[in-house]
C-alpha cells in the first residue's frame, strides 16, 4: 500500500487550525507534532483524552508518526479503562486537563508541553510533511460494549485517508478548499475523528479547536470562524 501525507496542505504557511480566535499554520502543527512525539512515553498504545480538538489532532498525529496506536474507546469510565488495560497493558493516557483515567498519564497543556509559536516555527523552517505508510495501524476504535465487552476495530492509515477523501468528494469540498470545520461531536468518536479532524487535514482545510455543545455556543463559535465555513 502506498504512503500518504499526514496533511494535504500545499504550503507550511497555510492555516490548518483555528484556535482561540487565531490561525495555526501547517508549520506550527508539524512542530507541535514532532515535539509531542519526542515526549511520548515508551508505551505503544495511546488513549487520547484531549478535549481541545487541536491538541487531540496533534496527539493523534504524534502517535501516528512515532508508530504508536491510538485507542478510541466508547467512554472513559473506570470499567472501560480497565478493559483498555487488558487489551493493551502498555497503554498510557494523553490528556490536556485533569483526568481520573487510571493509566500513566502525560499532560499535554501549556504548563507542560506548550504549543509552538511563530518564533519557534521560524527557527524550525524547512520541515517536510511526513508521509505515512498506508498499512500503518492508526487506531483501534471500540464498540459501545452494550452487548458485552467492547470490540476493537483496527483502522489503518491508508483506509482512513481513503474514507475521508470519499467523504470530501460527497460533500463537494474541493481538494484544497480552505474550509473551516466546526465540530460538536467529540474527536474521540468515529464520526468526530473522520469529519472534524481528518477531513480538514486531508482536504487542505482548517479545523476548529472548539468543542461547543449548546446552540448559542455553536452559533457563536461558527460566527467566529472565517469563511468558508
Amino acid at each position: 500500500m502506498p504512503a500518504f501525507p499526514l496533511v494535504s496542505h500545499n504550503s507550511p504557511d497555510q492555516a490548518l487550525a483555528w484556535r482561540h480566535g487565531a490561525p495555526i499554520t501547517v508549520a506550527q502543527f508539524l512542530l507541535d507534532v514532532s515535539r509531542l512525539a519526542a515526549a511520548l512515553p515508551a508505551g505503544r498504545h495511546v488513549l487520547n483524552a484531549c478535549a481541545d480538538r487541536y491538541r487531540f489532532a496533534v496527539g493523534l498525529a504524534a502517535a501516528l508518526v512515532s508508530e504508536r496506536v491510538s485507542l478510541l474507546p466508547p467512554s472513559h469510565t473506570a470499567e472501560t479503562v480497565r478493559q483498555m488495560k487488558v487489551f493493551a497493558p502498555d497503554a498510557f493516557c494523553l490528556a490536556d486537563g485533569p483526568t481520573a483515567i487510571d493509566l500513566p498519564c502525560l499532560r499535554f497543556d501549556d504548563s507542560t508541553l506548550p504549543l509552538a509559536v511563530t518564533s519557534d516555527v521560524a527557527r524550525a523552517a524547512g520541515q517536510e510533511i511526513p508521509r505515512i505508510p498506508g498499512d500503518r495501524v492508526m487506531a483501534y476504535v471500540f464498540t459501545s460494549g452494550s452487548t458485552g465487552a467492547p470490540v476493537a476495530h483496527l483502522k489503518k492509515w491508508g483506509n482512513m485517508v481513503g474514507d475521508v477523501r470519499a467523504e470530501r468528494a460527497a460533500l463537494l469540498v474541493a481538494p484544497h478548499e480552505a474550509l473551516h470545520v466546526l465540530g460538536t461531536v467529540p474527536p474521540q468518536h468515529m464520526y468526530g475523528i473522520e469529519s472534524t479532524v481528518l477531513l480538514p487535514l486531508q482536504s487542505g482545510g482548517v479545523l476548529s479547536g472548539a468543542h461547543p455543545f449548546y446552540p448559542a455556543d455553536i452559533c457563536e463559535a461558527l460566527a467566529s470562524l472565517p469563511r468558508p465555513r
